[in-house]
Protein backbone atom coordinates (compact mmCIF):
# COMPACT_ATOMS: atom_id res chain seq x y z
CA UNK A 1 0.00 0.00 0.00
CA UNK A 2 1.48 2.98 -1.12
CA UNK A 3 0.60 6.38 0.81
CA UNK A 4 1.68 10.36 -0.66
CA UNK A 5 4.13 12.26 1.67
CA UNK A 6 2.18 15.60 1.84
CA UNK A 7 4.95 17.79 2.21
CA UNK A 8 7.28 16.34 -1.24
CA UNK A 9 4.81 14.80 -2.88
CA UNK A 10 6.76 11.52 -3.08
CA UNK A 11 5.69 8.10 -2.69
CA UNK A 12 5.95 6.58 0.59
CA UNK A 13 7.31 2.59 0.68
CA UNK A 14 5.30 0.16 2.68
CA UNK A 15 8.00 0.42 5.52
CA UNK A 16 7.10 4.54 5.88
CA UNK A 17 10.41 4.37 4.54
CA UNK A 18 10.94 7.73 1.28
CA UNK A 19 12.25 6.30 -1.64
CA UNK A 20 16.14 6.87 -2.41
CA UNK A 21 14.95 9.84 -4.96
CA UNK A 22 15.94 13.38 -3.41
CA UNK A 23 15.05 16.61 -4.56
CA UNK A 24 17.78 18.51 -5.41
CA UNK A 25 17.85 22.35 -6.36
CA UNK A 26 19.15 22.70 -9.26
CA UNK A 27 23.05 23.28 -9.58
CA UNK A 28 24.97 25.65 -11.26
CA UNK A 29 28.10 25.32 -13.43
CA UNK A 30 30.71 27.51 -12.62
CA UNK A 31 30.51 29.35 -15.56
CA UNK A 32 26.74 30.10 -14.57
CA UNK A 33 28.20 31.03 -11.18
CA UNK A 34 31.00 33.39 -12.26
CA UNK A 35 28.29 34.86 -14.39
CA UNK A 36 26.81 36.16 -10.92
CA UNK A 37 29.61 37.37 -8.84
CA UNK A 38 30.56 40.80 -10.78
CA UNK A 39 34.29 40.96 -10.87
CA UNK A 40 36.06 43.13 -9.30
CA UNK A 41 36.10 46.51 -10.94
CA UNK A 42 39.89 48.12 -12.28
CA UNK A 43 41.21 50.76 -10.23
CA UNK A 44 40.98 53.39 -12.86
CA UNK A 45 36.69 52.32 -12.99
CA UNK A 46 36.61 52.31 -8.76
CA UNK A 47 38.24 56.14 -9.52
CA UNK A 48 36.09 56.89 -12.14
CA UNK A 49 33.19 55.89 -9.83
CA UNK A 50 34.35 57.84 -6.90
CA UNK A 51 35.04 61.03 -9.27
CA UNK A 52 31.05 60.61 -10.67
CA UNK A 53 29.40 60.60 -6.88
CA UNK A 54 31.93 63.50 -6.32
CA UNK A 55 30.21 65.14 -9.34
CA UNK A 56 26.85 64.52 -8.84
CA UNK A 57 26.71 65.38 -5.18
CA UNK A 58 28.41 68.80 -6.23
CA UNK A 59 25.88 69.31 -8.44
CA UNK A 60 22.98 68.49 -6.27
CA UNK A 61 24.85 70.83 -3.58
CA UNK A 62 24.93 73.63 -6.68
CA UNK A 63 21.18 73.15 -6.92
CA UNK A 64 20.53 73.69 -3.56
CA UNK A 65 22.75 77.14 -3.69
CA UNK A 66 20.34 78.32 -6.90
CA UNK A 67 17.59 77.56 -4.67
CA UNK A 68 18.74 79.59 -1.57
CA UNK A 69 19.72 82.67 -3.84
CA UNK A 70 16.24 82.51 -5.37
CA UNK A 71 14.63 82.54 -1.65
CA UNK A 72 16.44 84.95 -0.29
CA UNK A 73 16.29 86.97 -3.13
CA UNK A 74 12.54 87.24 -3.67
CA UNK A 75 11.95 87.37 -0.03
CA UNK A 76 14.58 89.70 0.81
CA UNK A 77 16.01 88.05 3.80
CA UNK A 78 19.02 89.97 5.76
CA UNK A 79 21.06 88.11 7.26
CA UNK A 80 24.86 88.43 8.62
CA UNK A 81 27.54 86.38 7.62
CA UNK A 82 27.41 83.50 10.13
CA UNK A 83 23.50 82.72 9.56
CA UNK A 84 24.20 82.75 5.60
CA UNK A 85 26.91 80.45 5.87
CA UNK A 86 25.00 78.15 8.11
CA UNK A 87 21.43 78.35 5.35
CA UNK A 88 24.10 78.13 2.85
CA UNK A 89 25.50 74.50 4.49
CA UNK A 90 22.19 73.57 5.00
CA UNK A 91 20.85 74.71 1.57
CA UNK A 92 23.78 72.43 0.03
CA UNK A 93 23.35 69.38 2.16
CA UNK A 94 19.75 68.63 1.46
CA UNK A 95 19.87 68.26 -2.17
CA UNK A 96 22.79 66.52 -1.89
CA UNK A 97 21.23 63.95 0.70
CA UNK A 98 17.63 63.48 -1.23
CA UNK A 99 20.34 62.48 -4.28
CA UNK A 100 22.26 59.75 -2.23
CA UNK A 101 18.93 58.82 -0.90
CA UNK A 102 17.95 58.59 -4.28
CA UNK A 103 20.82 56.43 -5.53
CA UNK A 104 20.25 53.95 -2.33
CA UNK A 105 22.82 55.06 -0.25
CA UNK A 106 22.94 54.23 3.62
CA UNK A 107 21.80 56.31 6.15
CA UNK A 108 25.08 56.25 8.02
CA UNK A 109 26.45 57.88 4.61
CA UNK A 110 24.18 60.37 4.52
CA UNK A 111 24.79 61.51 8.15
CA UNK A 112 28.65 61.52 7.23
CA UNK A 113 28.20 63.44 4.06
CA UNK A 114 25.85 65.92 5.89
CA UNK A 115 28.49 66.35 8.54
CA UNK A 116 31.33 66.94 5.96
CA UNK A 117 28.99 69.47 5.18
CA UNK A 118 27.71 70.97 8.49
CA UNK A 119 30.88 70.33 10.66
CA UNK A 120 33.06 72.83 8.63
CA UNK A 121 30.91 75.20 8.94
CA UNK A 122 30.54 75.35 12.42
CA UNK A 123 34.27 75.19 13.27
CA UNK A 124 34.53 78.53 10.77
CA UNK A 125 31.59 80.41 12.39
CA UNK A 126 33.06 79.85 15.79
CA UNK A 127 36.68 80.84 14.26
CA UNK A 128 35.13 84.43 12.49
CA UNK A 129 33.31 84.87 16.16
CA UNK A 130 36.83 84.37 18.00
CA UNK A 131 37.83 86.99 15.62
CA UNK A 132 40.39 84.60 14.04
CA UNK A 133 38.83 85.12 10.54
CA UNK A 134 37.49 87.77 8.92
CA UNK A 135 33.37 87.29 8.90
CA UNK A 136 33.50 88.62 4.99
CA UNK A 137 35.61 85.51 4.12
CA UNK A 138 33.62 83.30 5.81
CA UNK A 139 31.26 81.86 3.26
CA UNK A 140 34.43 81.53 0.55
CA UNK A 141 36.65 78.99 3.13
CA UNK A 142 33.10 77.49 3.96
CA UNK A 143 32.84 76.64 0.65
CA UNK A 144 36.61 75.79 0.81
CA UNK A 145 36.45 73.18 3.03
CA UNK A 146 33.25 71.56 2.29
CA UNK A 147 34.67 70.12 -0.83
CA UNK A 148 37.96 68.38 1.01
CA UNK A 149 35.82 67.00 4.01
CA UNK A 150 33.52 65.50 1.56
CA UNK A 151 36.34 63.67 -0.06
CA UNK A 152 37.80 62.99 2.46
CA UNK A 153 34.74 61.20 3.83
CA UNK A 154 34.46 59.13 0.50
CA UNK A 155 38.10 58.48 0.56
CA UNK A 156 37.67 56.71 4.24
CA UNK A 157 34.36 54.82 2.81
CA UNK A 158 36.50 54.12 -0.49
CA UNK A 159 34.15 50.91 -1.24
CA UNK A 160 30.72 52.44 -0.59
CA UNK A 161 31.51 55.14 -3.09
CA UNK A 162 33.66 53.21 -6.00
CA UNK A 163 31.89 49.84 -5.67
CA UNK A 164 27.67 51.57 -5.06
Amino acid sequence: MSETNALSNQPVADDGQIEARLIAPPSLSRAEVGAMIPSPLSRSKQILRLLRHFGEMVLAMLLGMVVLEVVTGVIHIAMGPEVEAMAMAVAMTIPMVAWMRIRKHAWRLNAEMAGAMIVPTIVLIAVCLLGVLPRASLMLFTHLLMLPAMLAVMLYRWRDYTCH
